[in-house]
């Protein structure tokens, strides 16, 4: 028995499918990175970049934050194994560097961008590669505030930033001296000393 009017569901195109990047800017948690595989992505690369704090940063001490890097990328690659062809690394501070660079040998149709260091002023910054740019997971945070500031002085693109820090650092040093001198001050005068 044939069925009339209609194309049989063979007959249909099938979507194009694309392959995906998916930029994970700290911690996601798997449902998250799943969210990622809306609209059915060919491929999957996953690129989780390295988060670094303050105090990490001011001491240059980026190597546990690589190390936590790569381990958040191999768990989203976990996380979609088995239902999507998928690949990971682990990437710089910057994201959109790191997008960047990962466009260079992996051919993406689009930019899922998630995690709990993720801002809203990254879709911008990451539009200049010429790809749409969407978000997965919950709102931007105050973890993202902070990580947008970081990268911006590591990079060097807020002048006015880089002098307020190098002049608060020398203001805070030269406070902690004058007091630490009164201090001294203040026991040698207490042991009759001075």
């Amino acid at each position: 028995m044939e069925v009339r009017g209609r194309a049989p569901l063979a007959a249909r195109p099938p979507e194009p499918a694309v392959n995906r990047l998916l930029l994970v800017v700290g911690d996601a948690s798997p449902e998250t990175v799943r969210l990622a595989l809306h609209g059915h992505p060919r491929r999957v690369h996953v690129v989780a970049t390295t988060v670094v704090g303050p105090l990490a940063w001011l001491s240059n001490a980026e190597d546990d934050a690589l190390l936590e890097a790569e381990m958040r990328a191999i768990d989203a690659e976990r996380a979609l194994s088995g239902l999507v062809e998928v690949t990971s690394a682990a990437g710089p501070v910057d994201p959109v560097e790191a997008a960047s660079a990962a466009l260079a040998s992996f051919p993406a149709g689009d930019i899922f961008v998630g995690g709990s260091a993720a801002d809203d002023t990254l879709g911008r910054a990451l539009s200049r590669l010429g790809l749409p740019v969407t978000y997965v997971g919950p709102p931007a945070g105050r973890r993202a505030r902070v990580n947008r500031e970081i990268r911006e002085l590591a990079g060097g693109r807020n002048p006015g930033s880089v002098l307020a820090l190098i002049v608060g650092m020398n203001v805070a040093l030269m406070v902690a001296g004058i007091g630490l001198s009164l201090l001294a001050l203040l026991v040698l005068w207490l042991l009759g000393v001075y």
